[in-house]
């Protein structure tokens, strides 16, 4: 009978120290060495959260946050903090550009930051189902997300993109733009929030203004401007 009392005893300790090993608050941050981001409930304000922590087989620690009203808005609100704030980059997956579809009833979003005097980045991967999100941090390579295709373009190229065409379809007397010279002017103006490159045309043979035109970028899209009003025309 005594046999029987210890172990039962023994069994409700076990359980309690089970109990209270298992209960942890979610972290202020995800910390990898001596990196580290915000953690969802950092940045994200949840309520009557569940939440644990679950080790994979690379030992990799997943976070996972359940009972939430809206999985996919709660991980759109980390990743739009994090790109906001943090200077993370968010796509959907290595080979796939853009934002993630956060409106589907599940679905992943990778957000990653350089580190410094390293190759690698601290990438955070977000997965969300319908009243749930983990997050699950790791180091990983450049190659890790999309490549940014080169958006630039030099004065050079703008400067080819006016040459190229003809003086009737830039509204110009002649049949040649060797007759014109085109100056390109340092800086970027904007025309509805989009990025341009203000190009000035001059006459060769008598240096005489003409006109100006903005060259979006990276379309390369052409626009008159008229410098009186302010107001850009796209060419037909």
């Amino acid at each position: 009978m005594k046999q029987q009392i210890k172990a039962a005893a023994l069994l409700v300790a076990v359980l309690l120290l089970t109990s209270c090993g298992g209960s942890k608050e979610p972290p202020q941050a995800y910390t990898l060495g001596e990196d580290s981001l915000p953690s969802l409930t950092a940045l994200v304000t949840l309520e009557n959260v569940q939440f644990e922590e679950t080790t994979g087989e690379d030992d990799a620690v997943t976070y996972v946050y359940s009972g939430l009203s809206s999985g996919g808005e709660t991980a759109q609100a980390y990743a739009n903090a994090l790109e906001s704030d943090y200077e993370c980059t968010i796509a959907t997956d290595s080979e796939t550009s853009g934002a993630p579809d956060f409106a589907a009833s599940s679905g992943q979003a990778l957000a990653a930051q350089p580190l410094e005097d390293s190759d690698q980045l601290f990438l955070l991967t977000i997965q969300w189902e319908d009243t749930s999100c983990s997050v699950t941090p790791s180091l990983a390579d450049a190659d890790a997300m999309p490549q940014q295709e080169d958006q630039s373009v030099t004065l050079d190229q703008a400067v080819g993109v006016l040459e190229n065409m003809s003086p009737s379809a830039l509204g110009l007397p002649g049949s040649s733009m060797d007759e014109y010279l085109v100056y390109p002017q340092e800086g970027t103006v904007f025309l509805d929030d989009q990025p341009c490159l203000l190009l000035n045309v001059y006459s060769a043979s008598t240096h005489q203004f003409q006109n100006s035109y903005l060259l979006t970028v990276p379309a390369l899209e052409v626009y008159k401007l008229d410098r009186v009003t302010g107001e850009a025309a796209p060419l037909a």
